[in-house]
């Protein structure tokens, strides 16, 4: 009896041992793999990086996915370098079980959503003629990534699957950019014949040959129709003609006036802050980041003065809550400067674009914006530089 209460505590010290190990095991490889993910994928909304650390006796089970193969390359060598055993379960997007991982948005405007349900939050949305990156697929959703990075779950049935020979022949063939507000492609060149499908400015499609009045065009997903040859114009002559000044800012702004406010939206049919901030400078060539909290990043930091005297029409100001000892600063709206204390934002407060002021005694004066005003950016005179990109440097690249 002796002999086996002494196996028993034997036995538990053991496995005390062991469990104590592989608990730290697992602490030391999810400090690696945060340190990683902190370098190469600090945004989750344009990366990803999801591997979790398990016990597996003495090593450690890494299991997850990320689309960086570099970063999964230097957990792997983190791992080694800290002598700790591993079983590699990562894996690497896309999927390669997927036979098409290229993609081009078919509707005028298409959802993206948190989660592949069509109950999920819109998160952001992609006009046609968009390419996408193809991630996995769950269910009829497909996780893909747009020009500007973002990574959300897109419906099937929104996109136009390629591989990257097709995706190649669409990127170089000649396309065609809708540039008329909105509008429609019709199954004739007859604006009583039947509508194709409707179209917004921004919505990008390949040129068959023109013919008076109507050109006809080919949709992403290979559909015929003809569209108004006064709406459109070639994709080339468009990108060669933006020209990034505070007018032009401002005339594709006073474009949107009105739209209602949609969270999420990013086309005439609605639009969020960020949304709003991002169709305006994408009309002028430029593809701003998609969020409030990532466009604050880029450009020149122009500083707030009282009368805002160092601001130009054109700059994007960033609102927000204020840094405190206890808290970071946090963005969470944007909007654009007019001049004179005035800027056009979409607002949930106003439920559409509109223009209010920041200087108190006017009739439009916004109080609640002049005490949230973070930062002030300047996009132009800085393409190129300080994180702006142009639309023909982000739009077809890989």
């Amino acid at each position: 009896m002796r002999h086996f209460s002494l196996f028993i505590i034997l036995s538990l010290m053991a496995f005390g041992w062991t469990s104590c190990s592989s608990s730290k095991l697992v602490t030391q490889s999810a400090k690696l793999t945060k340190n990683v993910k902190s370098n190469f994928a600090p945004d989750s909304r344009t990366s990803i990086y999801h591997i979790e650390s398990i016990p597996n006796n003495k090593s450690v089970i890494l299991r997850g996915e990320t689309n960086i193969p570099a970063a999964k390359e230097a957990l792997l060598n983190k791992m080694k370098d800290a002598h700790i055993a591993y079983v590699d379960e990562i894996k690497l997007l896309p999927d390669p079980t997927l036979p098409k991982t290229y993609g081009v948005v078919k509707l005028s405007v298409a959802n993206l959503r948190s989660k592949p349900s069509v109950s999920a939050g819109l998160e952001t949305q992609a006009l046609m003629g968009m390419p996408l990156r193809i991630y996995k697929k769950e269910g009829h959703y497909y996780f893909v990534q747009t020009p500007e990075k973002y990574i959300k779950w897109m419906n099937a049935g929104a996109i136009a699957l390629m591989t990257q020979k097709e995706f190649d022949q669409w990127a170089h063939s000649s396309k065609l950019i809708f540039v008329g507000g909105f509008g429609y492609a019709y199954s004739q060149p007859d604006p009583n014949s039947l509508i194709v499908t409707d179209l917004l400015t921004g919505n990008i499609f390949k040129e068959i040959n023109a013919d008076g009045d109507f050109t006809k065009i080919e949709l992403p997903d290979g559909t015929p129709a003809f569209v108004l040859s006064e709406k459109i114009m070639n994709y080339d002559d468009w990108m060669e003609s933006r020209n990034l000044t505070p007018d032009n800012i401002e005339k594709a702004a006073f474009s949107y006036m009105g739209a209602p406010y949609v969270w999420g939206g990013t086309s005439g049919k609605g639009l969020d802050c960020s949304g709003f901030t991002k169709n305006v400078f994408l009309q002028n060539g430029i593809m701003l980041p998609r969020d409030a909290s990532q466009q604050v990043h880029v450009g020149k930091e122009i500083p707030l003065t009282d009368h805002l005297s160092h601001l130009q029409k054109g700059d994007l100001l960033f609102f927000g809550r204020k840094a405190t000892p206890e808290k970071k600063e946090r963005v969470t709206h944007v909007g654009i400067y007019l001049g004179n204390g005035k800027f056009i934002h979409a607002g949930v407060d106003k439920a559409q674009v509109a223009v209010e002021s920041l200087f108190e005694g006017t009739p439009d004066f916004a109080e609640k914006r002049l005490k949230s005003l973070l930062r002030a950016k300047r996009i132009v005179g800085y393409v190129g530089k300080l994180g702006v990109e142009t639309v023909g440097e982000t739009m077809y690249r890989e």
